[in-house]
């Protein structure tokens, strides 16, 4: 039912933009902290090249390993100022 979008059927691309999209509605409806909804969303972008890596075209794996650097770009503020705040208490 979710791969049909207008009589055609999704492809690779369009399957992992959806899954891509329902991890950070999800992550975002449940997660109490910014901190924790970055994690996970790295995590996602993570699985989704990983597992991806085969299916996806050129262009859209640079898009996508060009988010996945923000988001580890993130997540090392994120680690330092964890860091230091355990340093400094």
């Amino acid at each position: 039912m979710l791969g049909i979008i207008y009589g055609e059927i999704m492809n690779t691309n369009d399957n992992i933009l959806l899954f891509i999209t329902i991890w950070a509605i999800l992550d975002a409806l449940f997660t109490p902290s910014v901190d924790i909804f970055f994690t996970i969303l790295l995590i996602g972008f993570m699985i989704c090249i990983e597992i991806g890596d085969f299916f996806i075209d050129k262009k859209s794996k640079e898009i996508l390993k060009s988010m996945n650097y923000i988001l580890l770009v993130i997540f090392a503020m994120i680690v330092i100022n964890k860091v230091r705040e355990i340093l400094v208490k």
